[in-house]
């Protein structure tokens, strides 16, 4: 019946003009140019599989077989259906290179890239060809990040493919490294990842190798120095001390303070520095430590491992590490911090100061150069007419006529003493022991002498 009408318009078109209005399309009747229901004839849409034709164009699938639309298929020579290029892609076998495509749809191997297929490639952008994520793994590309695709374990940076993504079954931060986990911060064989091995000398530090600085030295210029003692690295790296001082407990100074020894232009730590271990010019071996003046290795009881394992230092004297790892003793007035049975102290007192009152609150407190009541050494007082000048007692000088040829004198200490003209007016050194002198003191040929010569 409906091909019967279908020849039916034919033959009436061949009579008149045929019109087609876009109400007829959808009114559910044929009629018109209409091949089928509502479709076909070129103003109504292409006609399913099985429909009536006349021409491809009725039909959806732009093939028409025997006046019925064909369905889509992927050898029908056409673009059609869900292919994404001429009898490809979608329901199709995947686009070959060259051959046209829609964006994102698959290509054997490769890609769709500006609506071609392309080859697969490692900095596409794109994941294709073996790749298990973008231009990552597969063998080819990059090894992938954590949380990226995998298919097997060398498809990871991490060397560790779980339930199809890159991780590690190590807690983070450590990562699986064959069958252990490790730490990447602070491992030597694994330092920052797997298989990053730091040389002898180096330990890692914040998963990087970093030379290693034992004894509380201190890395300058890619060597250990010992900034409390070195004149050209003095209380840090490149601090130089001025010509002819000393670097003393990290301060430029003269001279060397108890504790430490003159080695060449600079005072050192026999008990620490690994460079003068126990005495001038007696270096450790590489990684080794010096500790209490004796090199050691490792870092065994009573020893202590501090700062990740980049110091090994003795808690019981160490005034950086005083009884537990970063507890400094901070510096008593006039002196140098120092520690004792994991106790802080007073250490070395400042050139011209002491600890005369034995309190650590003030420090070396009494400045032996000027002070009476321990001038020059502790407990020393002077005289109620004397005076504490450079250390010493000094009072009024007694009276005589040596002064007539005497010069440059002073009664310190309990001794005076001149450089007194002898016979052929040379001056010469003399003394002689304060005390009571009725007739006064004479210069007797160079020679001071209580009373007339």
């Amino acid at each position: 019946m409906r091909i019967a009408s279908l020849v039916s318009l034919l033959l009436l078109a061949g009579c008149q003009l045929v019109t087609q209005r876009p109400a007829d399309c959808a009114d559910g009747r044929l009629n018109g140019r209409e091949t089928d229901l509502d479709c076909g004839g070129g103003r109504c849409p292409g006609c399913g599989p099985g429909q009536l034709c006349l021409a491809d164009a009725d039909c959806a699938s732009g093939a028409c077989v025997l006046n019925r639309c064909a369905a889509p298929s992927c050898g029908d020579g056409l673009q059609n259906g869900a292919e994404t290029g001429l009898d490809c892609g979608g329901p199709c076998a995947p686009c070959v290179d060259g051959s046209g495509c829609t964006s994102g749809a698959p290509c054997d191997g490769g890609a769709c890239v500006d609506g071609g297929c392309v080859g697969p490639s490692c900095t596409n952008a794109l994941r294709d060809g073996l790749e298990t994520d973008v231009d990552c793994g597969g063998g080819a590309c990059a090894r992938c990040a954590p949380g990226q695709g995998c298919g097997r374990s060398a498809d990871c940076l991490t060397g560790e493919c779980v339930d199809g993504r890159c991780g590690s079954r190590c807690a983070a931060p450590l990562l699986t490294c064959g069958s252990a986990c490790v730490d990447p911060r602070t491992d030597r064989m694994n330092c920052g990842a797997c298989g990053t091995t730091c040389a002898g000398d180096r330990a890692c530090i914040a998963g990087q190798c970093a030379l290693v600085c034992l004894g509380g030295t201190l890395a300058c210029g890619g060597v250990c120095v010992d900034v409390d003692s070195s004149t050209a690295h003095c209380g840090g790296c490149n601090q130089p001390c001025g010509a002819g001082e000393a670097c003393i407990a990290g301060g430029c100074a003269s001279p060397c303070p108890f504790g430490q020894l003159p080695c060449g232009a600079s005072c050192v730590s026999p008990s620490r520095d690994p460079q003068h271990c126990g005495g001038c010019n007696l270096p450790c071996a590489p990684g080794a430590a010096c500790v209490g003046g004796m090199c050691v290795t490792g870092c065994q009881a009573p020893l202590l491992s501090c700062n990740a394992g980049a110091l090994c230092v003795d808690p019981r004297f160490d005034p950086d590490h005083c009884g537990q790892c970063g507890q400094p003793c901070p510096p008593p007035p006039h002196a140098a911090p120092a520690c004792a049975s994991a106790t802080c102290i007073i250490g070395a007192c400042q050139p011209g100061f002491d600890d005369c009152n034995g309190a650590i609150a003030d420090g070396c407190e009494a400045e032996l150069l000027v002070s009476s009541s321990h001038c020059g050494g502790c407990g020393n007082a002077c005289g109620m007419s004397e005076a504490c000048v450079m250390g010493r007692c000094c009072g009024p000088l007694p009276p005589g006529s040596y002064q007539l040829s005497c010069s440059g004198c002073e009664a310190c200490d309990g001794v005076l003493q001149c450089l007194c003209d002898d016979t052929m007016m040379i001056p010469r050194p003399a003394m002689i022991p304060l005390g009571p002198c009725p007739g006064g003191f004479q210069n007797c040929n160079g020679v001071l002498q209580c009373g007339n010569c």
